[in-house]
């Protein structure tokens, strides 16, 4: 896959991201019974979205990982004993 092609692709899975946060809120306002159900379904629906989807587009450009910069800066703190 060319770059600009994964480029647009991360955007448009950030995009969906947004849609799911949604999503998310309104199942925690569910009954505890529905709640879980639903929890779970969106946790895998997540896992498929990134494993999928996401994780082969960041192991061919590591730059786009939507987490790196945290990830970086967690391991630069723990590098410096923090």
């Amino acid at each position: 896959m060319d770059y600009a092609t994964a480029q647009q692709l991360m955007s448009t899975y950030a995009r969906m991201g947004k849609i799911i946060n949604e999503a998310d809120s309104l199942i925690r306002t569910l009954p505890d019974a529905e709640r879980s159900e639903h929890l779970r379904a969106l946790a895998g629906l997540i896992n498929h979205l990134w494993s999928t989807l996401q994780h082969p587009i960041v192991r061919q450009y590591r730059d786009l990982d939507p987490d790196g910069d945290y990830f970086r800066d967690q391991a630069s703190k723990q590098g410096m004993g923090e």
